[in-house]
């Protein structure tokens, strides 16, 4: 299970027009591009300094502590991190350090320019299924193979990318979903996807996060769950205490409460057992996983795994088999003759489809052929 953690610069393009010239003192270039530049160095260190704090007072730390949230891509004026999660202690770190990391970046942008500000989203995606982890096209020079782009990776190419995400893509529905949910995150409202919800309302209960859930009903979202109406969560992460209240009478106004986290949790869950949504499986650091209760994915990778690994060992077996028939046809025709035996007879006529082939060329069209057919014919 990989933590996905996306903050973007609120007010950037509007920023960029309106200060377009403008620089600090002898600044070589103008503000907009410093600010941006220190977004991406800043936000970063804030993240790894909260999550070092954080990680230090939770159980189950030795397990975590070096599991910061590595950045995984920029894309304009957003920073999209990624982690592998190893407990719920370890995900209750990163969505802490997050969220505080929101507060006190926006804190010191808007203290140099009150224009501008942050707001974040956050997934979660399970692999090597039904997600998928590729290598990067940027790591392969234009002499390698396009085979090498999109490989299926083994286990040692997956702690790799826990290592560094950069060097790899991460494609699948729950990738999708997490850029979908994106346009609701807010300045002052983190948004989440449903199963990262579900995950909180546990922590939540455990007290090891402090989130405000909101429900804000629910919307369709291109090539989420099949176009059905998907249930729009988010945590308050304002960070101002004048703009908190303002917030509460508003709601009390609005008639809109705070979810209350159980009735929150069952919800989700029931939601995404009608949707065939799979439940995340993470737990706490002592506990062990069931795999009776993993999720349907799981059974479906091992089964296409195993068959990949017979399919493997068959094309093997076929192979060095007929690597031996060359061998030994090769060996007839290199035979010598025995003094006195007349030479056969040659026969200008083409060789007939159904006769032995007279070369090794032809034995091993012949030998494909039949790898082919036995391939396709279904019988493995």
């Amino acid at each position: 299970m990989r933590l996905f953690m996306s903050v973007d610069l609120v007010g950037s393009t509007a920023f960029k027009a309106k200060h377009s010239d403008r620089r600090d003192g002898d600044e070589p270039y103008p503000v907009w591009l410093n600010r941006t530049r220190s977004f991406y160095r800043q936000f970063p260190q804030i993240i790894d300094n909260l999550f070092a704090e954080y990680s230090g007072i939770l159980d189950g730390r030795e397990a975590f502590k070096h599991r910061s949230p590595k950045v995984w891509k920029t894309v304009g004026d957003e920073i999209i991190f990624c982690i592998r999660i190893v407990c719920l202690e370890h995900l209750a770190c990163c969505i802490r350090s997050f969220v505080k990391a929101l507060s006190a970046y926006g804190d010191l942008i808007n203290s140099q320019e009150p224009e501008l500000d942050v707001k974040g989203c956050a997934w979660v995606a399970s692999f090597p299924a039904p997600n998928a982890t590729v290598t990067s096209a940027s790591r392969f020079s234009i002499q390698q193979t396009e085979s090498q782009v999109g490989d299926q990776l083994e286990e040692k190419d997956e702690q790799e990318a826990d290592i560094n995400p950069g060097e790899y893509d991460f494609l699948g529905k729950q990738i999708d979903t997490g850029f979908r949910i994106s346009k609701f995150a807010q300045a002052h409202e983190l948004a989440l996807s449903i199963d990262l919800a579900w995950l909180l309302t546990l922590l939540r209960q455990r007290d090891l996060v402090d989130c405000q859930f909101t429900y804000r009903g629910k919307e369709a979202l291109k090539g989420v769950i099949g176009g059905a109406p998907y249930p729009i969560i988010t945590v308050q992460t304002e960070r101002s205490t004048d703009k908190r209240e303002l917030d509460s009478l508003e709601r009390t106004v609005a008639g809109v409460s705070f979810a209350e986290p159980i009735s929150l949790r069952n919800y989700l869950h029931s939601f995404m057992v009608q949707n065939k949504v799979e439940i995340p499986i993470v737990v706490l650091h002592h506990d062990k996983i069931d795999e009776a209760k993993l999720p349907k994915c799981y059974d479906a990778l091992k089964a296409a795994w195993g068959l990949g690994e017979r399919e493997d060992a068959e094309r093997e077996k076929a192979k060095q088999e007929a690597n031996d028939y060359d061998d030994d046809v090769a060996r007839e025709l290199s035979t010598p003759e025995t003094p006195g035996t007349p030479a056969p007879a040659l026969d200008p006529a083409p060789t007939p489809a159904s006769a032995e082939p007279s070369n090794i060329g032809e034995i091993n069209l012949t030998i494909d052929r039949m790898i082919d057919e036995y391939w396709s014919s279904g019988k493995w």
